[in-house]
């Protein structure tokens, strides 16, 4: 086993003793059907799920040239934060930032917060990914700025067409968890 799928091993085994992944039957944001329900806050608000979530990305980002990493607000804001802070502390500080929905209407009128620069390369994160709505948005609101996104990376991949999309729009998307055919989730192979 690989650093990498030890702590998918860790975070999985972790998402269910907080309750963060449960079984039943469940309607998601995007509409569809799902046996699981996975809450990436229960996990990335956890000091230890934190721990987990932000040590098993940090790799899969310095692999790249990013020098920056966001996503969307509320379920990204947690993880940005230690990413942050660990790749300070590791030496090869990374800068974060968080995607509004939408621009705000007030203020700086900005839908990209935080002290990443235009032109610079970027890795976007996320909790979950299902049909890929909030993370395209995230992507989408980067690249309008002029970055260059060269690195995808959630927690949990449900299997709904975003992976998919992400891969045929050219991204190099990784994730730690995975939905498998049977309704099941398992670690990313």
């Amino acid at each position: 086993m690989t650093d990498n799928t030890d702590k998918s091993a860790s975070i999985l085994k972790l998402a269910k003793e907080l309750n963060s992944l449960q079984f039943g039957e469940f309607t998601l944001s995007s509409g569809q059907k799902s046996n699981y329900y996975f809450d990436d806050r229960l996990l990335s608000l956890h000091p230890e799920g934190l721990s987990e979530i932000a040590s098993a990305f940090l790799p899969l980002i310095q692999a790249t040239t990013a020098v920056a990493v966001g996503g969307p607000t509320v379920a990204a804001d947690p993880i940005v934060g230690a990413i942050t802070l660990l790749s300070q502390q590791a030496g090869r500080p990374l800068m974060g930032f968080l995607v509004r929905s939408e621009a705000k209407a007030h203020g700086m009128g900005k839908q990209v917060e935080g002290p990443v620069a235009a032109g610079s390369d970027v890795a976007i994160i996320d909790g979950s990914l299902s049909t890929g709505g909030s993370m395209f948005v995230a992507i989408d609101a980067a690249e309008a700025m002029g970055c260059r996104v060269v690195k995808v990376i959630s927690i949990l991949d449900r299997h709904q067409g975003g992976s998919d999309k992400l891969r045929e729009r050219g991204y190099d998307f990784s994730t730690l968890l995975e939905a498998t055919p049977d309704g099941d989730v398992a670690v990313a192979v």
